[in-house]
């Protein structure tokens, strides 16, 4: 796993990886990580900093980690693209429509804090947030 997260420095429990099983996930506050089963994206840093390229594309947070990936979960199922050549938007959703989907979460008691940090420490090593992060 330390290969597919690298910049991950997050004291966590064991690290779980599942393509959207939602009985294994638990519904407890946390943080998740969205990454592609398909494409490695290539970030500013990624190149100039010999860091190679990343799966990642979204890190969010819930309250129930359960309920929140089974949204997201829904919204793959039923995501038709729409996006338009020369659009320069993706939602999460089309991201993992077009490139697959694997989930990576952790329990935090604090999961907007433990997201921020996410976002940070992948910001620090790539040089951008996650694609579907947005600005």
């Amino acid at each position: 796993m330390k290969k597919l997260l690298p910049w991950w420095t997050v004291k966590m429990s064991p690290l779980n990886i599942e393509t959207l099983a939602l009985e294994h996930i638990p519904e407890k506050a946390g943080v998740y990580v969205m990454l592609s089963t398909r494409t490695e994206y290539t970030y500013p840093w990624s190149e100039s900093k010999g860091r190679g390229t990343s799966r990642v594309y979204y890190i969010g947070q819930s309250e129930n980690l359960r309920k929140r990936i089974g949204r997201h979960q829904t919204n793959l199922e039923g995501t038709i693209s729409h996006h338009e050549p020369g659009t320069v938007y993706w939602s999460k959703y089309e991201y993992g429509v077009h490139h697959g989907c694997n989930v990576v979460w952790v329990i935090s008691k604090t999961p907007k804090d433990t997201e921020r940090k996410l976002l940070e420490d992948f910001a620090l090593y790539y040089g951008a947030k996650p694609v579907a992060n947005g600005g």
